[in-house]
C-alpha cells in the first residue's frame, strides 16, 4: 500500500494512505541503516499491521527536498513576511526565492501586518511585484 507521511512525532510517522485512511507507522530498521530516514512529504510503501497501525517498508524517490523545514515532494512554497515586528530579512528572503527557483517550486510572497506600517508594506510590494515567482 502507498501513502504519504503527513506528520512525525518522535519515531512515529503519521501516514495517509491513497485510500484516505490514517495510520500510525514505525520504520523498518533497515531504513535507518541505509540512511533513508523518512521525512514529512515522503511517499512510502506501508504494510498494515492492525486496523490503524502499519510499518514503513520503503521510501519512494523524492521529487524535491528542503532541509529547512525538512520536507519533501512539494510543488509550492509560501513566504510570509512583515514590514515591521519583526523587521523583514530581505537577504534571507532572496536566498530562499533563489533556492525555490533552482528547485522549480512555485513561490508566493505574503506581506502580513500591513496595518503596522503601510508605507514599508507598499515598499516591499513594489520591490517584489516585478519578480517572476
Amino acid at each position: 500500500m502507498i501513502g504519504k507521511i503527513i506528520r512525525i512525532i518522535s519515531n512515529t510517522y503519521i501516514v495517509k494512505s491513497d485510500s484516505g485512511k490514517i495510520y500510525e507507522c514505525t520504520a523498518r530498521g533497515r531504513l535507518k541503516t541505509e540512511e533513508l530516514k523518512p521525512i514529512v512529504g515522503d511517499n512510502v510503501e506501508i504494510e498494515e499491521v492492525t486496523e490503524n497501525q502499519a510499518v514503513i517498508e520503503n521510501v519512494l524517490e523524492r521529487t524535491t527536498s528542503l532541509k529547512r523545514p525538512k520536507v519533501s515532494n512539494i510543488s509550492q512554497i509560501i513566504f510570509v513576511i512583515s514590514p515591521k515586528m519583526p523587521k523583514p530579512n530581505l537577504l534571507l528572503l532572496d536566498k530562499e526565492l533563489a533556492l525555490a527557483e533552482f528547485l522549480n517550486l512555485k513561490s508566493v510572497i505574503v506581506i502580513n501586518k500591513i496595518d503596522l506600517n503601510a508605507k514599508d508594506a507598499d515598499m516591499l510590494y513594489d520591490l517584489y511585484k516585478s519578480v517572476r515567482i
